[in-house]
């Protein structure tokens, strides 16, 4: 494994731990009841069969991977809040999340990327006639839902902007949001981007309907509008350009509790357009395609449809269960192979023998196909001894052993953790890993 730090990684990386200095400085000197410590942790190291730093398998035009024992980075994120309230009972919430990743990886290109994740502050009681009405401004995390067994966060509006929360109309609540995007270096998931996946910035007017209680359980809804003032892309050999697009997206988010402890069915179907199709803040490469010096690529007429099934129950103090399904068809705009389908499937059983020694494991189906180009499948099963305080599904910490293995189709061959296993179809790894949240 080699982790070479660049020199402006390097610097970034010094001026983080100054940041973390200070701000711990600045615990001592003031009201510690007033400062909350909070944050979120992934560490470990993994073989392949071949000795060397393990690489994950991910199946070729899929969004996201399983992630039990397929994790090959350490990612650390750092939540430092401070609350401020006054006498008449008004708050105001500053919140700053730093964040660093680094990659295990076979060649000397791995490098440790730091971030400044969010940035803000939110204001409550300040509105006499609706006290519970937060107003925030800044860089913050801005409504991410995910699939926590693939870590696939699928609405994502992050970013720079401000707006209004938790504004009580009858028996749901309002949200409306101006966001302008990130210059984050990291994915929603905490990975640097690729190379090949631009990211540029976007204006997004976001409005959500939440909290809706229903003879069936607890619904919301999400509408936005996207507007791309176009950008271009420079590289040693020419410029790409991407033109002005504007979109639209609407999402349905379905809750139902489940009577066992902290268990629930989550569904979630999604349609976009345009700027809007990818249900964040900022506008990323869609699937297909590349940038090519001297190239144009006019992000109008890309439609994307999304359902999500994501289940967890935790039927006992002796078994656990998680659950997801996927379907996405996705039409990047372009005339030739535009058109991408994506079918995941996957369980999460957990045994628990006592209050801390557990096994769990995981199956995960990822089925891709593109017009006119490759299709296939990549099955990947993990075994996970793991050590955690309780006996839930999401206990953390939780201290893993784990050994992985995946197999693909033969289109899938080279695509797939090309690094250990370029020519082959199936591939193993071994390693050990502790995740933690506090």
């Amino acid at each position: 494994m080699n982790n070479i730090f660049s020199k402006n990684n390097f610097i970034s990386f010094i001026v983080t731990s100054f940041i973390i200095l200070v701000l711990s400085e600045v615990l001592l000197a003031q009201n510690t009841d007033k400062f909350v410590f909070g944050g979120y942790l992934r560490s470990g190291f993994g073989l392949d069969d071949k000795g060397k730093a393990m690489s994950h398998f991910m199946a070729p035009n899929a969004e996201s991977k399983y992630r039990l024992g397929n994790e090959a980075e350490t990612y650390l994120e750092t939540i430092f809040s401070y609350l401020t309230e006054n006498e008449s009972g008004a708050t105001f919430d500053t919140r700053i999340l730093l964040a660093m990743v680094t990659p295990m990886n076979q060649t000397n290109q791995a490098v440790t990327t730091t971030s400044l994740r969010e940035a803000y502050v939110v204001a409550k009681g300040v509105w006499g006639a609706h006290p519970e009405a937060g107003f925030w401004a800044g860089q913050r995390y801005y409504d991410r839902h995910d699939i926590h067994i693939t870590d696939f966060i699928y609405r994502d509006m992050s970013g720079f902007g401000g707006g209004i929360e938790d504004f009580e109309i009858g028996d749901f609540k309002l949200a409306l949001a101006y966001l302008g995007g990130s210059f984050d270096q990291l994915s929603p998931s905490g990975t640097p981007y690729a190379d090949e996946d631009f990211v540029i910035n976007k204006s997004s007017l976001d409005l959500r309907l939440y909290d809706i209680n229903t003879p069936l359980g607890i619904l919301g809804l999400t509408s936005t509008f996207s507007f791309l003032n176009g950008d271009s892309i420079v590289t040693e050999e020419g410029i790409f350009t991407v033109t002005d697009s504007k979109g639209w997206s609407v999402g349905i988010f379905h809750v139902l509790p489940i009577d066992k402890e902290d268990s629930r069915n989550k569904l979630n179907i999604f349609y976009g357009t345009g700027a809007a199709q990818n249900y964040r803040s900022v506008m990323n490469a869609p699937l297909g395609v590349s940038v090519e010096p001297g190239g144009t690529y006019n992000p109008d007429d890309i439609i994307r449809l999304r359902v999500i099934n994501d289940l967890m129950i935790n039927f006992s103090h002796k078994f656990a269960l998680q659950h997801a399904i996927l379907y996405q068809n996705l039409d990047n705009g372009l005339s030739n192979n535009g058109q991408f389908t994506w079918f995941s499937m996957g369980l999460r059983p957990i045994w628990h023998f006592n209050k801390y020694m557990s096994l769990a494991m995981e199956f995960g189906w990822d089925y891709t196909k593109q017009n006119g180009g490759d299709s296939g499948s990549l099955f990947k099963i993990t075994l996970a001894p793991q050590i955690t305080p309780s006996t839930t599904a999401m206990s953390r910490p939780a201290l893993r052993l784990f050994v992985t293995y995946a197999f693909w189709s033969d289109t899938f061959k080279g695509k797939v953790s090309p690094f250990s296993y370029g020519n082959q179809t199936n591939g193993l790894t071994i390693g050990i890993q502790a995740e933690t949240w506090w």
